[in-house]
């Protein structure tokens, strides 16, 4: 079941890549928990669909050209760990950012993400996994 949990993230990063949340939200259960890393000032979690239509427009927002660059997908028991930088240009200036982020993706329901964490750092992240760098 693991390996389809990591074929899931990695469609679901895929479709957002190519087409936008709308296009990876098939890949996310309706009733889908994301909790933003723990130095968001906003909300401590976001609910369902619209919640993570909120969560990715207050974050992306703040960019211009944003793209989340993966690094790696780990299968880790019935959790998926992706380790990433978000890419792109802090808005209206030429100040370009790169942002390590690492997304905890677990409680999969009938082929969807049930639930997903995320972490400033990759070292938070695997941490957080039960792993170490």
């Amino acid at each position: 079941m693991s390996e389809e949990n990591v074929e899931v993230v990695r469609s679901a990063y895929k479709a957002f890549a190519e087409g936008g949340v709308e296009a990876a939200m098939p890949m996310f259960a309706p009733d889908l928990v994301m909790y933003p890393f723990p130095e968001w000032t906003e909300r401590a979690a976001y609910r369902g669909h619209d919640g993570l239509r909120a969560l990715l427009a207050e974050w992306t927002e703040n960019f211009d050209g944003f793209e989340l660059a993966v690094s790696e997908f780990k299968e880790i028991d019935d959790m998926v760990l992706v380790l990433a930088e978000t890419v792109g240009w802090i808005k209206n200036s030429q100040v370009p950012i790169r942002q390590p982020i690492g997304t905890i993706c677990s409680d999969f329901q009938d082929g969807r993400i049930g639930t997903g964490r995320s972490f400033l750092t990759w070292p938070q992240a695997l941490k957080a996994a039960g792993l170490s760098e």
